[in-house]
């Protein structure tokens, strides 16, 4: 088993886009193994960037997202197993929030995505990387591994910048002021 190999947190990993610079802090992935649908909800978008140039970039990244069905922006390459079902950039609170959803065929497919099922045991799992900090209210930690139950709905979480080095702090910048300093 691999770690999970589409980064749910970066936002351009699911899109034709290279080298995304839109990072979120918190990344909701929901499976619903009967509708073989997956919802990804982002939540505090930023940017590390240290000068004009490179938020440059970041606006250039935004826009081709934000406009990502006018462009016929599609999935990434590796991803043509799922079809996108709804893409939106939703405003909670004042922060950005993107919830894609996504259709898939059969249970392998989640293997593109780090998700593994075990059909004699009817269970997903998912390798359980500390940096990532995982957590799941409807799985359950065993090993390395989070396992789920294939019968029903599954959900996880991650946070991988809950321990962001400080020489990053300083270069951290939400979305949100971003677009309003432009």
């Amino acid at each position: 088993m691999v770690e999970i190999r589409v980064l749910f947190f970066l936002l351009a990993s699911f899109f034709g886009i290279e080298n995304g610079q839109i990072l979120s802090e918190k990344a909701t992935v929901t499976i619903n193994p009967d509708s073989k649908e997956i919802e990804i909800v982002q939540e505090d978008l930023f940017s590390i960037y240290q000068s004009d140039e490179n938020s440059e970039v970041v606006l250039s990244e935004w826009n081709k997202l934000q406009f990502s069905e006018k462009t016929n922006t599609g999935l990434r390459k590796e991803m043509n197993a799922f079809t996108i079902e709804s893409f939106n950039l939703e405003t909670k609170k004042g922060n950005i929030q993107p919830h894609l959803k996504l259709k898939y065929s059969n249970q392998d497919d989640l293997k593109i995505l780090g998700i593994w099922y075990n059909s004699p045991k009817n269970q997903f799992s998912i390798n359980n990387i500390s940096k990532d900090n995982i957590s799941s209210k409807t799985g359950k930690l065993v090993g390395n591994y989070w396992i789920f139950n294939a019968d029903k709905s599954f959900s996880f979480t991650l946070q991988p910048f809950l321990q962001l080095p400080e020489a990053y702090q300083e270069f951290k910048q939400p979305i949100e002021q971003l677009l309003e300093q432009h």
